[in-house]
């Protein structure tokens, strides 16, 4: 065995004996590497490959993240294969983690499965994961790259690089995501050429374009992938090819293309996945009324999530009544890992008007530091980022009686909301999980689910009757028995409350737009210093900078395509940039139109009372002079009959 690199002793230990006579596509990523693995093994299996597959964390079952050939290794082999290790583990005194036990499980599943790839995803991070211990690689693979786990990895994107750049071998290919930053990009081709890794592949080669990307194939397999999407699909087709040239199978991109399109409808379980939640809609074939469920965990995460969401849900059609001009508000079922950035999560997926239902996830199988956030907590969290929201958090745990209880508070506020499930991968497996036996488009009327049927009315009963309190406490705060609701006032409540979610709209659009800029700079190479300077100023330094690069043929050639890698992501944070910017002028607009509104309604309320006020007073002054002319005639009487 090659040298063990510091901090992968223990699985080192563990697989002291291993061989590896299976090749392996290792996959490191933060956002996508399961896609990526997904589309990979799939792709492999139409070619008539064996394939192991492990990734993590495992969504129902902890043994279902292993798979051989799409389908997940018997529970019996799993628990022969775990007790061995747990036993050599504590023979050796080692240490091992459970991850760590769980990766020597998997590869030894491949072994005895006598597998010809094995398709890896990196746990966390990628230097020091465990699945590093590998040296069978065919090609490596990095995904889209974003800050999750900073406390392990670092708090800056090009730290995070560093760790996910680790997976990387000397002479062995690899491809990175061309959509990430380009300070990223720049992190992980130096380290490939310190260590001799590469060369690195391109998913947007002429052969590939031509051959497969413009095929009627190719299109009709990828018309519904968003681009993030079709990004992760193009990285696996690389890494597909690459395999299938290393273990001498055909790599031609038309078969590749009918691979595709016989497996285009294989689920990838959790990840924008359409599920008929039958024992909460008892029609839940009917496309209304099922729910989106994602294991979306981090802010990068998010934002994908949030474009999904905005073209399939808020702007979906829907047979109940006319969609809202601003969409359908959504129905968010949420829980989230204790530690995760919610408040950035929470301010990608909100908008005004939407309902938030906040719940917990049970035990996690394998990983008893995971622990879920209060949803308590959560929902403040929530309220504090879009005080519009309504909601109500579920301290008891259960994915389906938190989607009942999103069904309940959907049906009280409005004619139809969208509920997405979503917030953490371990609440969409314990969702999974009792689903198990209620996916039969009969449980409602299957004696055999008659005891199952009865607890779940109950649980359906306490969630209508939560809803019902939380949203009839706040209708009685707001109408208190003997005092007269103002509408007008209501009204201009609601005006400021959109106004105020305009407003942080805008602020929350300047920061993106921060950002770009900031990234725009990063990728041009510019100091602190040279951000400053202006464009004539810039483009000067850039010209002089390439002259400098011009010593050489070879010098020239790395210089162009620098520059063109530069050039293409310059192209894209500047079209984000713009639509950013368009974005914010937009709501600027929406937030003066808000105001005037406002003003105006103010305007109309002061004249109302100076009117009032002025009625009043001609009312009393007929009195007044009234009295004053009895009090006159009177002193007149008086004085005569003195």
């Amino acid at each position: 065995m090659a040298k063990i690199q510091p901090g992968l002793e223990r699985i080192a230990a563990l697989l002291k004996d291993a061989t590896y006579p299976w090749k392996s596509i290792h996959v490191a990523g933060t956002n996508g590497k399961g896609s990526i693995c997904h589309y990979a093994s799939s792709m492999l299996v139409g070619r008539s490959v064996k394939v192991g597959k492990f990734t993590s964390p495992h969504l129902v079952d902890r043994w279902d993240c292993i798979q051989i050939n799409g389908e997940p290794i018997a529970e019996g082999k799993f628990r022969v294969v775990e007790r061995h290790y747990n036993q050599l583990n504590k023979k050796l005194n080692i240490g091992a983690s459970p991850f760590e036990i769980l990766t020597a499980i998997a590869f030894t599943c491949f072994h005895d499965a006598k597998v010809d790839v094995g398709v890896v995803e990196v746990g966390m991070g990628g230097k020091l994961d465990s699945t590093n211990i590998l040296n069978n690689q065919v090609i490596s693979v990095i995904s889209k790259i974003a800050r999750d786990h900073e406390g392990f990895l670092g708090n800056t994107l090009s730290e995070i690089a560093d760790h996910k750049a680790g997976i990387l071998r000397p002479d062995v290919p690899y491809i990175v995501n061309s959509t990430n930053e380009a300070n990223v990009q720049s992190v992980i081709d130096d380290y490939a050429r310190s260590i001799g890794a590469g060369p690195r592949l391109l998913e947007t080669s002429w052969e590939l374009q031509q051959r497969l990307y413009d095929s009627q194939k190719w299109q009709r397999a990828t018309t519904k992938l968003l681009p993030f999407q079709q990004e992760n699909l193009k990285l696996a087709v690389v890494a597909v090819m690459q395999t299938l040239e290393t273990i001498d199978k055909s790599t031609k991109p038309t078969e590749l293309a009918k691979t595709l399109l016989l497996n285009a409808s294989h689920r990838h379980s959790g990840r924008q996945e359409m599920l008929a939640a039958t024992p909460v809609f008892k029609e839940a074939t009917q496309r209304e009324n099922q729910i989106l469920v994602d294991g979306a965990h981090n802010p990068d995460a998010a934002k994908t999530l949030a474009d999904f969401v905005h073209d399939n849900l808020r702007f979906g059609q829907s047979p109940r009544a006319e969609r809202p001009d601003a969409g359908w508000p959504v129905t968010w079922v949420l829980a989230m890992t204790e530690g995760k950035d919610a408040r950035e999560y929470l301010a990608t997926i909100l908008k005004p008007g939407d309902k938030v239902v906040t719940t917990t996830f049970g035990p996690v199988d394998g990983m008893p530091w995971v622990k879920p956030m209060d949803p308590k907590k959560l929902l403040e969290i929530a309220k504090s980022v879009e005080p519009t929201i309504t909601g109500v958090h579920v301290p008891i745990l259960g994915a389906l009686r938190a989607l009942c209880t999103a069904k309940y508070i959907s049906d009280r506020i409005a004619q139809w909301a969208p509920i997405a499930l979503t917030g953490s991968l371990y609440l969409v497996g314990d969702l999974h999980r009792e689903m198990r036996t209620r996916r039969s488009k009969t449980w409602w009327t299957d004696p055999a689910a008659q005891a199952d049927r009865e607890a779940f009315l109950k649980i359906r009963a306490e969630e209508r009757e939560r809803v019902g309190a939380v949203l009839d406490s706040r209708g009685a705060g707001a109408s208190t028995p003997g005092v007269r609701t103002d509408s007008a006032a209501e009204e201009q409540r609601k005006l400021q409350a959109e106004l105020d979610a305009l407003s942080r709209e805008v602020q929350r659009l300047e920061i993106e737009e921060n950002r770009l800029l900031k990234d725009q700079s990063t990728a041009l190479g510019l100091t602190d210093d040279e951000q400053a300077l202006s464009a004539a100023e810039r483009l000067a330094l850039e010209d002089q900078r390439s002259a400098e690069l011009r010593a050489t043929p070879e010098q020239l050639v790395a210089s162009l395509t620098r520059a063109e890698k530069a050039k293409e992501a310059l192209a894209r944070q500047q079209a984000s940039l713009e639509a950013a910017a368009k974005a914010r002028e937009e709501k600027k607009e929406e937030r003066l139109a808000a105001k005037r509104r406002l003003d105006e309604r103010r305007e109309r309320r002061a004249e109302k009372r100076r009117l009032e006020k002025e009625k009043r007073a001609h009312q009393v002054l007929p009195i007044k002079a009234g009295e004053a002319g009895v009090a006159k005639v009177a002193e007149c009487k008086n004085s005569k009959r003195s």
